[in-house]
């Protein structure tokens, strides 16, 4: 038994599936391993591509210079997010049920927010796990008889803003 672990530890260090610290610098996969000059994350913070949320955008760029946009820019700030998911949360027309999420959920109701819940949770009239997104669809699909929004939308974000600010609000006001 012990020749055969012993053949087996020789065919592994030969054909070099075991790494020893010596030889991280000689592995391009792992940038710690590098020389300090080439670790690219050694570099300057304003400089790191490592971080990219470091990077500058250059003037009336949205994002992060080179990398793909999830969708035209629409909020400067989380507040111009929350501002509008306030006024669809009262909106009876965004379905066809004449519903609007303000007509379940008035006064935190019906949002479980006593139990400190953080999405994806389990929800009992959905019978399922799912993500806040995924929630405010449903309601959407059904209470309110509309349309989901897209995953990448303007107004899925919003509503999700507004459902965060919504929440903070109720935190503070129960606060033990």
């Amino acid at each position: 038994m012990n020749r055969i672990l012993a053949i087996s530890a020789a065919m592994v260090i030969s054909l070099g599936m075991v790494s020893s610290p010596a030889m991280a610098g000689s592995n391009p996969c792992n940038p710690c391993g590098m020389k300090k000059s080439a670790n690219p994350c050694s570099m300057k913070k304003a400089a790191n591509p490592c971080n990219p949320c470091s990077m500058k955008p250059s003037k009336g760029q949205w994002g992060t210079p080179g990398n793909t946009a999830i969708r035209e820019h629409t909020f400067d700030n989380f507040q111009q997010a929350a501002d509008l998911g306030k006024r669809m949360w009262n909106d009876e027309s965004l379905g066809t049920s004449g519903l609007a999420c303000l007509s379940c959920h008035a006064d935190h109701d019906l949002l479980n927010l006593d139990r400190n819940q953080n999405f994806p949770h389990f929800v009992k009239m959905v019978g399922d796990v799912v993500t806040l997104d995924q929630m405010i669809n449903y309601c959407m699909l059904n209470p309110m008889k509309g349309k989901p929004f897209a995953k990448d939308s303007k107004e899925l974000t919003a509503m999700a803003a507004y459902y965060r600010a919504y929440r903070i609000q109720y935190q503070r006001e129960h606060r033990k």
